[in-house]
């Protein structure tokens, strides 16, 4: 449970600046090809290239141009071999310089992302991660039942750190892998149960209630279906808290 679901590259508007890029490249291309003494602009590929496009795009655009550069170089009449050396050391040492510099970016920003989302305490996402998780499950049923249920856990008042953390480990062990917990709040949790039938999600939900009460009383739980019972995650949100206050 929990699992991540796939991201593409974190780059914001990605396509866009892959073809911004294209053009630049091309006419940098172009104007050394002209004037060879503008080689040593070809070390502004692969630095731009991650910059701009992120670890992934970035490290194929930075291979895929500064070659090309190199090729145009060669094919240059009268290129001096001693200067072609030399670009293609400074480009490759650019290179290199990038994508260390880069997968260290990467690395930190995936890490301050998880730190981000997970709830300190019991280890689930939290509800600032359950706006992006609910709008992604909604988009991507893949011909699976077109639904999502979500549970709204609410344990006994006044349950201690050690309470949520027992609850937030049964919850791990009734819900299945492809289901989502969050902690909602200081004394809620919230499970998103996608792609299942109203009974199957009502059985997920009986079984996760019976699980929680044999181990703390007067645990209550809510219930709402997307989009049977509302298209929004705030109308689910309200649903399933009035059952648990006419609980």
């Amino acid at each position: 449970m929990n699992k991540p679901l796939p991201w593409a590259d974190d780059t914001p508007r990605l396509s866009l600046w892959c073809a911004v890029l294209f053009c630049c490249f091309s006419a940098l291309l172009a104007a050394v090809y002209l004037q060879p003494q503008l080689a040593s602009l070809l070390c502004v590929v692969p630095v731009a290239s991650y910059l701009m496009l992120g670890l992934q795009m970035g490290m194929v655009y930075g291979i895929g141009w500064s070659v090309l550069g190199m090729a145009v170089l060669w094919l240059r009449p009268g290129n001096d071999g001693a200067a072609l050396l030399g670009t293609a050391a400074a480009v490759l040492g650019a290179g290199v310089l990038s994508h260390l510099f880069e997968t260290r970016r990467a690395a930190l920003a995936a890490a301050l992302r998880r730190i981000a989302a997970l709830d300190p305490l019991t280890g689930l996402h939290n509800h600032l991660y359950l706006e992006s998780i609910f709008s992604q499950l909604t988009r991507s049923h893949r011909g699976k039942p077109q639904s999502v249920t979500m549970m709204l856990v609410a344990p006994a008042p006044g349950a201690s750190n050690e309470q949520m953390v027992d609850i937030a480990r049964l919850i791990g062990e009734v819900c299945r892998p492809s289901d989502w917990a969050f902690r909602f709040g200081d004394e809620r949790f919230c499970v998103l149960v996608p792609w299942v039938t109203q009974v199957q999600g009502q059985q997920i939900a009986e079984r996760l209630l019976a699980r929680v009460n044999a181990e703390q009383q007067q645990a209550r739980l809510g219930l709402a279906r997307w989009p049977d019972d509302a298209q929004t995650l705030a109308e689910l949100h309200k649903i399933a808290s009035s059952q648990i206050k006419q609980a």
